[in-house]
């Protein structure tokens, strides 16, 4: 069965053990990673639930500034659409160098690049995708964290999130 037919719950079973193995520490922070049920116009909604979930957007200092989203309005406006390759290229960027010094990350890029593959795929054609990323050093902050970075998928009624935080 090829994965443009399988049933989502099936689909959905199968991201989840692709990325089983993605979270965790990375670099001086930790590598995110979620598979849910959804679909565009909840996206924000979930995303922004699964941050503030992490802790991630509260001020450690409560008298300096710290640029992080205060609704699911707010960040889905620090979200860029991306096409699936500029998606895939930040993805295997994220997973395989750590943002704060470029040292190894999660995977190398050869592993980024086939569990990358695969969830496109599983995601299916004509899925979407958002990041908070530009470019390879530039970003709009979505945590408290000196560097982050988070791209979304969304196809097949699904929603996947990965999301990385490290310091300097």
């Amino acid at each position: 069965m090829t994965s443009d037919v399988l049933p989502v719950g099936d689909r959905l079973d199968r991201i989840r053990a692709l990325l089983s193995g993605s979270s965790g520490p990375h670099g001086n922070g930790e590598m995110h990673a979620w598979a849910n049920l959804g679909d565009a116009a909840r996206m924000p909604r979930e995303v922004f639930a699964l941050i503030e979930g992490l802790g991630v957007l509260e001020r450690w200092y409560p008298k300096v500034p710290v640029d992080v989203p205060d609704s699911s309005a707010e960040l889905a406006d620090r979200l860029l659409e991306v096409d699936v390759a500029g998606a895939v290229h930040r993805l295997i960027r994220i997973a395989s160098t750590t943002l704060a010094y470029g040292s190894r990350g999660r995977y190398d890029r050869v592993k980024a690049a086939e569990v990358f593959g695969s969830l496109v795929r599983l995601l299916g054609h004509g899925s979407h995708w958002w990041s908070n990323t530009y470019s390879d050093s530039s970003w709009n902050p979505v945590t408290r964290y000196v560097f982050d970075a988070v791209v979304v998928g969304v196809g097949s009624g699904i929603v996947v999130t990965i999301l990385v935080f490290d310091e300097d």
